[in-house]
């Protein structure tokens, strides 16, 4: 069963739906996307992970980004703590729907930016998936992977890297202006990133009071494995919140088995890829990963 809702972030109206298991709920989890145009089931990317939640009797939670589906508004002229203020409107719906259940929230990818601002007056647990501490290390890995996978030497990935740096200051640089965008960026995305680039996690994560349970696929082409969950576990490790810092083997960016399904960009999939995602649903997930969330959760409600 599913529940549409509407609330309102800043005087604009965000449009979701809350999906409903079967069974008694447990808790309930709100999703907060990565970067891009998201609707709120990512296109039917999210199905396997929303299904797997229900099926363990926690009930899930998203919604459009502004401007896109049935929400208004424009995603990118959000910053990070923006969209922090929406994540927390709708928690704030879950805890009035679900009284007396654990209510937390589950990031993607650029929601690590955004998430761990939250308090315990805002949720019950945190569950990051594929988080950079860092949006300029995450920028360097980027790129580093993609010009490493194009076939430059190492020398010549250093090179780019520091021109790259140089244009980055130029083109979104304190006193650039909105006619530096490079070729075939629109205005807002240019207004997006210059206002987001300094994005860093690190004195959220220094002082979040909240349970955590943060993965990264072994193969991320996105975000630095070794290195972000090493800082996570710097900052979050001896806290006395119950906290679960993992690197999934095999696994992509979204924690798909890297084999079949490891690319940087969503376009970059074949449509056999396509395809076969569709099919496998689920089993699409690296072995043990979806598990881990669910269960993490279960533990959180107290039903493990």
């Amino acid at each position: 069963m599913r529940e549409p809702f509407d609330v309102t972030v800043s005087g604009i109206k965000i449009s979701g739906t809350i999906w409903l298991p079967d069974e008694a709920v447990i808790a309930a989890v709100a999703m907060v996307h990565g970067d891009g145009a998201q609707d709120r089931t990512m296109a039917g990317g999210y199905a396997p992970m929303i299904n797997t939640l229900l099926d363990h009797g926690i009930a899930v939670a998203s919604w459009d980004k502004p401007g896109v589906g049935l929400s208004e508004g424009n995603w990118l002229r959000q910053t990070m703590m923006d969209r922090a203020v929406e994540a927390r409107r709708v928690l704030q719906l879950l805890d009035e729907r679900f009284v007396d259940k654990e209510i937390g929230v589950l990031g993607f990818s650029q929601a690590g930016w955004v998430l761990p601002s939250l308090t315990r007056a805002d949720a019950d647990f945190l569950i990051l998936i594929g988080a950079a501490v860092s949006w300029q290390d995450q920028g360097d890995y980027f790129t580093r992977v993609r010009l490493r996978r194009a076939g430059l030497d190492a020398q010549e990935i250093e090179t780019a890297l520091a021109e790259q740096a140089s244009d980055d200051d130029r083109v979104f640089g304190k006193d650039a202006t909105v006619a530096d965008a490079p070729p075939g960026m629109s205005p807002d995305r240019w207004r997006f990133i210059r206002q987001n680039r300094g994005a860093d996690a690190r004195q959220a994560l220094s002082v979040l009071d909240l349970p955590v349970l943060a993965l990264w696929g072994s193969e991320d082409l996105n975000v630095d494995p070794q290195r972000n969950a090493a800082a996570f576990q710097d900052m979050l490790g001896s806290r006395d919140a119950p906290t679960r810092i993992r690197i999934v083997p095999d696994a992509t960016h979204g924690l798909l088995k890297a084999r079949a399904y490891n690319w940087q960009l969503s376009e970059d999939w074949s449509p056999y890829a396509i395809g076969r995602f569709l099919v496998e649903g689920r089993h699409a997930f690296a072995p043990g990963a979806l598990d881990q969330i669910s269960d993490w959760i279960g533990e959180r409600a107290g039903m493990q």
